[in-house]
C-alpha cells in the first residue's frame, strides 16, 4: 500500500474539520475527494503532505508515519515522492515555463542531470512552443500544462491535486483529464484529487465524499447507473 490515512482527527477552535477520517491509496490509482467548498478538503491534502498537522491521527506513506518526521524530512518527502497541481497554477511569475518546471529538480538533496528527462517531458505534455515564455503570457490550458510538468519532474509516485480544472474551460478541463488517466496508465502515478468536477469523478477508481468532517466512500456503481439514466432521458 503506497498511502495509508489512519483516523485523523483536527479542529478550529469548536468546529470539527476532520472527524476519525481514513482511507487507503495504491500505486496507479486514482482517487476523488469531493465535498463543499470549506469543508476541509484543502486541509486533508495538507496533512497527506506533511504541510500541517492533525490532532490526531498517523499518514503512513509506504508504511513510514511521516508525521513523526521533521520539517527537513518531510520538505525532502514532498520533493521527491509528491508532485503537487493546483487550481491557480502557483506558477513563478518572474520565471519562463522551463525555469518553473525545472526548479522542483534543482532543490533536490541529490540534484542529478535532468535534461533529457525534461525534454522527454516537454513532448510527453505538448509545451514544447511555450517553453520559454512567462506564465502570464500562457493561456489558462498552458498554465496548467506547465504546472503539471513541474509536479513531474522528480517522478514522484503521487500526485495531490487540488480542484485542477477549476479555472479551465471545459475544453481544456477534458485534456487535463485525460492527461491524469495518462499519467495513471502509462507512469503509474497515483492521483489524490479534490474536485467538483464530475468528469474528474468519472475517472477515479475510489469516490470519497467529505461532508461535516466525516470521509465517507461513494459506490461507482450508482453513479454509473445515474449517468447512464440522464443519457437516456436525454436521447428521448
Amino acid at each position: 500500500m503506497l498511502l495509508s490515512v489512519e483516523n485523523i482527527n483536527l479542529k478550529f477552535g469548536k468546529r470539527i474539520i476532520l472527524n476519525n477520517v481514513s482511507f487507503k491509496a495504491d500505486t496507479g490509482k486514482i482517487i476523488a475527494i469531493t465535498g463543499k467548498s470549506g469543508c476541509g478538503k484543502t486541509t486533508l491534502l495538507g496533512i497527506i503532505s506533511g504541510l500541517l498537522n492533525p490532532d490526531s491521527g498517523k499518514v503512513f506513506y509506504k508504511n513510514k508515519n511521516i508525521l513523526r518526521w521533521g520539517d527537513f524530512r518531510k520538505s525532502h518527502f514532498r520533493n521527491k515522492e509528491i508532485g503537487f497541481v493546483f487550481q491557480f497554477f502557483n506558477l513563478m511569475p518572474d520565471m519562463s515555463s522551463y525555469q518553473n518546471i525545472i526548479f522542483p529538480a534543482l532543490i533536490r538533496l541529490f540534484p542529478r542531470n535532468v535534461k533529457k528527462e525534461l525534454n522527454s517531458l516537454v513532448e510527453y505534455l505538448n509545451i514544447k512552443d511555450i517553453i520559454k515564455h512567462y506564465p502570464t503570457t500562457l493561456s489558462g490550458g498552458e498554465r496548467q500544462r506547465v504546472a503539471i510538468a513541474r509536479a513531474i519532474i522528480n517522478k514522484p509516485k503521487m500526485i495531490l491535486a487540488d480542484e485542477p480544472t477549476g479555472n479551465l474551460d471545459n475544453t481544456t478541463a477534458e485534456d487535463i483529464k485525460n492527461l491524469f488517466i495518462k499519467l495513471k496508465k502509462e507512469e503509474n502515478m497515483s492521483l489524490i484529487i479534490v474536485t467538483h468536477d464530475k468528469r474528474l469523478v468519472e475517472i477515479a477508481d475510489e469516490h470519497l465524499h467529505l461532508e461535516n468532517g466525516i470521509l465517507k466512500k461513494q459506490s461507482k456503481q450508482k453513479e454509473t447507473k445515474k449517468i447512464k439514466a440522464v443519457k437516456t432521458v436525454k436521447k428521448k
